[in-house]
C-alpha cells in the first residue's frame, strides 16, 4: 500500500483503468544529472555597495548551480520548507488530520509523514538525506505503525549515486540500487523539484519510471503523467494549476493499489492531495488543508 496502513474490506477489488495497465515493455531511461536552480537575487543599487558587496551580491545571484557544482542537467528546484496539514479520509469519512513537515537545510532534507489513526496509533514515516547529482537522495527511511516496532531502510551510495540497500526487515536482501532512486514519500518531492525547476516537464501522456524503495521492497513504478490542467481537485486552493500523476501496473501482475498524486502549483508543486485505492476496495486521501512555518524546533539535527 502507498500510505502503508492496513485498512480491511469487505468490498470487492476494483479494476484498473485501462490507460493505466503495462501491456508491453517499456522503455525506460537512464536517470538524468540535475542542475540546481535559484530565483535571480534582487536587483542592488551598485553605486551604493563596496567592491566587495558588490562581488558578493553578483555571486550570490548566479541562477544555475549543479548539485556537485556546476554540473549541466535537467532544472531542479527543490520547494521551500514548510508543514503541511491535510484532512484523512477512508471511503469519504473523514478522520483526524494529518500533516506532512518538509525541511530544507542548506544541502540536507528532512521528510516526516504522520497519519493519525484511531484505536492504532499514528502511523510514523520519515525520509532523510541530501541532494546528489540525480535530485533528491534518500540516506534513511523508516516507518514505524502504532506501537510496533520501526522498520528501517537504509540507502549505502556512493559518489555516483549508486550502491546497495539495507532493510532490517529482510537482512539478507541486498539489492543494488540505481542512481536516482526513491522510497515511497521522497519520489513526490522529487517531482516536485523537477516541475519547479521547469513545469514543461511530463507532458500529458508521458510515463516517468522511477526506482522506489519501501521497508522491505526494490521496485520499479512507473507513473503516467496527465499534465497540467486547471480543476478544483484540491478543494481548499479553489480552482487551481495540478499536475496528476498515476501509478501504472503490468498487466499480469497481482493487483497492488492504485496510487494518484495531485501537485499544486500554488504550493511551489508539493502534493495537494495523494489517494490510494486498495486491492480490497478501500479508498484512502489525504486533502490539503493548509500550510504552515517551519517550528524551529524541528529542523534537521
Amino acid at each position: 500500500m502507498f500510505f502503508g496502513i492496513p485498512f480491511f474490506s469487505f468490498k470487492d477489488p476494483q479494476p484498473i483503468a485501462e490507460d493505466l495497465i503495462i501491456r508491453t515493455e517499456l522503455k525506460t531511461e537512464p536517470p538524468k544529472k540535475i542542475q540546481m536552480t535559484r530565483a535571480p537575487k534582487k536587483q542592488v543599487d551598485k553605486q551604493n555597495l563596496s567592491s566587495n558587496s558588490q562581488a558578493e551580491a553578483i555571486s550570490s545571484g548566479n541562477g544555475n548551480l549543479g548539485a556537485n557544482g556546476d554540473q549541466p542537467g535537467v532544472a531542479f528546484k527543490l520547494p521551500e520548507s514548510g508543514i503541511i496539514y491535510y484532512d484523512t479520509y477512508v471511503d469519504g469519512q473523514q478522520y483526524q488530520t494529518g500533516e506532512i513537515d518538509w525541511i530544507v537545510e542548506g544541502n540536507s532534507y528532512r521528510l516526516y509523514i504522520n497519519i493519525p489513526y484511531a484505536f492504532v496509533g499514528p502511523f510514523i514515516f520519515e525520509s532523510r538525506g541530501s541532494v546528489d547529482s540525480y535530485g533528491i537522495a534518500p540516506i534513511i527511511y523508516w516507518t514505524q505503525r502504532g506501537t510496533k516496532a520501526p522498520r528501517y531502510s537504509r540507502f549505502d551510495r556512493n559518489d555516483k549515486g549508486e550502491g546497495r540497500m539495507f532493510f532490517s526487515e529482510k537482512p539478507e536482501f541486498t539489492p543494488v540500487i540505481l542512481p536516482g532512486t526513491q522510497d515511497r514519500f521522497s519520489l513526490m518531492f522529487q517531482f516536485a523539484s523537477l516541475l519547479n525547476g521547469s513545469d514543461k516537464i511530463d507532458e500529458a501522456g508521458g510515463i516517468r519510471a522511477l526506482p522506489v524503495v519501501d521497508y522491505n521492497t526494490l521496485e520499479m513504478w512507473q507513473f503516467k503523467s496527465y499534465g497540467e490542467t486547471e480543476s478544483d481537485d484540491i478543494p481548499s486552493l479553489g480552482k487551481s494549476v495540478n499536475r496528476r500523476y498515476a501509478l501504472m501496473q503490468r498487466e499480469n501482475d497481482p493487483y497492488k493499489r492504485q496510487v494518484d498524486i495531485w501537485l499544486a502549483r500554488d504550493l511551489d508543486w508539493l502534493p495537494g492531495r495523494m489517494r490510494s485505492l486498495e486491492s480490497n476496495g478501500r479508498v484512502l486521501e489525504l486533502v490539503f488543508k493548509q500550510k504552515a512555518p517551519v517550528d524551529r524546533a524541528k529542523l534537521i539535527n
